[in-house]
């Protein structure tokens, strides 16, 4: 596994959305924008499942995944392995979260799942010599 560097965490954490990366067992990309996601240590993200139908069934049949995020032109992706999960100590504090916020936009959606990712690699895509080179 790797570190999330701290610039990349203080990032992810800012951002409203990130996109998640997936590819079925033949290879076909699917990119799913996520806004209820965490961070849950220096290695680990989660992204809570509202929505996920060729999302899940891609990370299901392929756990490899790489989520996206960017303001301006600071930019990271991390690669990582996916971990699906409907119940457990995670799962709960996490859904009871996210059930919330959304009872507060007035809207009837609650969490179906999350994904825990392990991240295995992170890289920098911020224009400029060192764009794409993997810093953890």
């Amino acid at each position: 596994m790797a570190i999330i560097p701290q610039e990349a965490q203080e990032l992810f954490k800012s951002v409203d959305d990130v996109v998640f990366t997936t590819a079925n067992a033949d290879g076909q990309p699917n990119g799913s924008i996520v806004g209820m996601k965490a961070i849950l240590d220096d290695e680990t993200i989660y992204l809570s499942d509202q929505f996920f139908n060729k999302t899940k069934a891609n990370f299901l049949a392929n756990s490899k995944c790489s989520v996206v995020f960017w303001e301006g032109s600071k930019a990271f992706q991390l690669y990582g392995t996916v971990e699906y999960v409907t119940e457990g100590d995670v799962f709960a504090a996490q859904s009871a979260w996210v059930n919330a916020a959304f009872e507060k936009m007035g809207m009837p959606i609650t969490a179906k799942g999350g994904c825990i990712i392990k991240v295995d690699a992170v890289y920098t895509s911020t224009p400029g010599p060192q764009a794409g080179a993997q810093i953890a």
